[in-house]
């Protein structure tokens, strides 16, 4: 064989072999333009290639702004300034508000790891809160679903944070491993952050910020 030929592509129509150490499989192409591994010790087909569950790799960033720059917190901003996503507001003393859902739906979808249970994620949620008027004592939680499914509470009612009106507050919360449940254990999947505040009225104001990040690994079609 000549120096290279092993890397040519082989003539039309020929079939490609293909071992594991134990059977030969034949990869072919149905009419309909699928390819599919055939094993030779028997006529049955053990499936199309495409639909072999395969695990792909996912990061989600809930806390991203707007691409398009609308204030100075928007689009690119200057090094060291952060952002990010939407603020949701206390109302009442002690009484959790929650903000809006934030959904992660790419264009394919399945069980993380491949498991109704047990699939792993990790990451961070830094929130930032804020006292809109004076001072405050603010308290963060998170909830987490599978899309328009049931919520799991990811964040218990954490412990208070002094907040003033002129300097937000950044806390980072570590999501160190945790396995995922039968209501949250796929993609789609969103997560909304709720705040609540000592004091009456609007006082803690809080949003994820951009470094914010939720990953882990898929297995589409599952």
């Amino acid at each position: 064989m000549r120096n290279g030929a092993k890397n040519q592509a082989l003539i039309s129509g020929r079939i490609v072999y293909g071992s594991d150490g134990t059977d030969v499989y034949a990869m072919k192409v149905d009419s309909s333009g699928n390819q599919q591994i055939e094993l030779l010790a028997g006529t049955a087909s053990i499936g199309n290639i495409g639909e072999l569950p395969q695990r792909e790799p996912f990061i989600f960033r809930p806390g991203s702004s707007a691409l398009a720059s609308s204030s100075a917190t928007t689009g690119m901003v200057l090094s060291g300034v952060r952002s990010g996503g939407a603020t949701v507001a206390s109302t009442s003393a002690d009484t959790t508000v929650w903000g809006t859902e934030v959904v992660y739906e790419p264009a394919r979808d399945g069980k993380i790891d491949g498991l109704t249970t047990g699939g792993i994620i990790s990451g961070q949620l830094t929130i930032g809160t804020i006292a809109a008027a004076a001072t405050c004592l603010a308290k963060h939680t998170a909830r987490i679903r599978n899309k328009s499914g049931t919520t799991t509470t990811c964040l218990f009612l954490s412990g208070t944070v002094a907040v003033g009106a002129t300097t937000e507050v950044y806390t980072t919360y570590d999501i160190p491993y945790l396995q995922t449940t039968a209501t949250f254990n796929a993609i789609p999947f969103g997560i909304a952050i709720g705040v609540q505040s000592n004091e009456a009225g609007t006082a803690a104001v809080a949003r994820i910020m951009e470094s914010s990040y939720i990953m882990g690994e898929f297995e589409p079609g599952t």
